[in-house]
């Protein structure tokens, strides 16, 4: 009975023992088993991670050429800023010129009115008077320089006039002074255009007569001896374009209004070198007008200006 048991548990334990190695051999199978699908999925894991490492390397050097890019939008940002500061600047330097522009040429639209209206209107530059003597209607030698003065005066500005204002002193009858006066007239005329060569239609002579004495002036040979005169006085047109200028510091006396002798022949520029060296150009300075307004005034003839050849 005890050998049977023996036997038994010595058979049990064998089969344990068996048992215990066939399991261990099945951990062992597990085991590698499990291990090669670790080391595949790590590989797998390796792998992607080198892939998602080349994606990232990827990625950074897109967002590097982004940077890049940016910067150099930025650059550009930059100087259109700076062309469009440019801009505006030039902008408003042509702005400013164009208003200057426009008030120059407004100021050659007025002044070019004024001298349309003004062609006719004259002023005295200077007045000469040349004397005579008792019943004489000739020149006498101290006043040929007077007349010599004024003729030079009027040959440098065509533009120019002299009127002529003749007297005799109060005594003797009205006719006989009328012709005296008549006389000493004309011999000035034609010393002034026959000596001298002024056009006739720039001389404008009267014959006034018997001179009134001043108030107060008692008659004598010094009062008699200041009648016996020929008053000439150069006129020169208001219309020059310096003369327009200085308007407003010319006293009224100084304007005087042409008579229609006078206004018939009467150019409304002056030519260069006027009388006293007072009217110096025939044209006016365009340099600031606009183009389109120089044009404007290059359509205009002499005789839309009032001016004679």
């Amino acid at each position: 009975m005890a050998a049977r048991t023996s036997a038994l548990i010595l058979c049990c334990g064998i089969a344990m023992v068996g048992a215990a190695c066939a399991t261990k051999s099945f951990v062992r199978e597990q085991i590698a088993s499990t291990e090669s699908r670790l080391d595949q999925r790590a590989d797998a894991q390796q792998t992607e991670l080198r892939e998602t490492a080349d994606v990232a390397r990827t990625a950074r050097q897109g967002v590097n050429a982004t940077e890049q890019e940016v910067k150099g939008l930025e650059m550009q940002m930059k100087g259109l800023d700076a062309r469009v500061g440019e801009a505006a600047t030039l902008a408003s330097a042509a702005t400013a010129r164009a208003d200057a522009a426009g008030a120059a040429a407004d100021g050659v639209e007025t002044r070019l009115t004024q001298r349309i209206a003004g062609r006719n209107r004259y002023r005295v530059v200077e007045t000469r008077s040349i004397y005579f003597d008792v019943g004489r209607a000739d020149i006498r030698n101290d006043d040929l320089a007077t007349l010599d003065d004024l003729a030079k005066a009027v040959a440098a500005d065509p533009n120019s006039a002299l009127e002529l204002q003749g007297f005799t002193d109060p005594r003797g009858s009205d006719r006989y002074n009328d012709a005296l006066c008549r006389a000493r007239v004309d011999a000035v005329v034609r010393h002034l255009v026959q000596r001298q060569g002024i056009e006739l239609h720039q001389v404008h002579a009267a014959s006034m007569g018997r001179a009134a004495l001043a108030p107060g002036e008692k008659p004598g040979d010094q009062a008699y001896a200041n009648a016996r005169r020929v008053d000439i006085r150069l006129l020169a047109p208001w219309s020059s374009w310096e003369d327009r200028q200085a308007e407003s510091d010319v006293q009224p006396d100084d304007l005087v209004a042409a008579s229609p002798a006078t206004t018939e022949s009467r150019p409304a520029t002056p030519a260069e070198g006027s009388p006293r060296q007072l009217l110096r150009s025939d044209e006016p300075d365009t340099s600031a007008v606009s183009p389109a307004l120089r044009e404007i005034l290059g359509t205009m003839s002499k005789e839309d200006l009032g001016v004679s050849e």
